[in-house]
């Protein structure tokens, strides 16, 4: 009797990983898109220079 529920056990454990098998899903090919966005460097600083001339002879 032990012989036969450790027979019937092994028997239900093979069928259940065979069904897991035969049940999953075929591989998908997914491809993702990526976008890249670069900011604007800031402008640059203006530099302003005064000359004073003094015409006193």
């Amino acid at each position: 009797m032990k012989k036969l529920i450790i027979v019937t056990s092994g028997l239900s454990v093979l069928a259940m990983m065979l069904a897991s098998c035969s049940s999953e899903p075929e591989s998908t090919t997914t491809t993702t898109r990526q976008t890249t966005v670069t900011a604007q460097p800031p402008p640059a600083a203006t530099t302003t220079t005064t000359t004073h001339q003094s015409t006193g002879y």
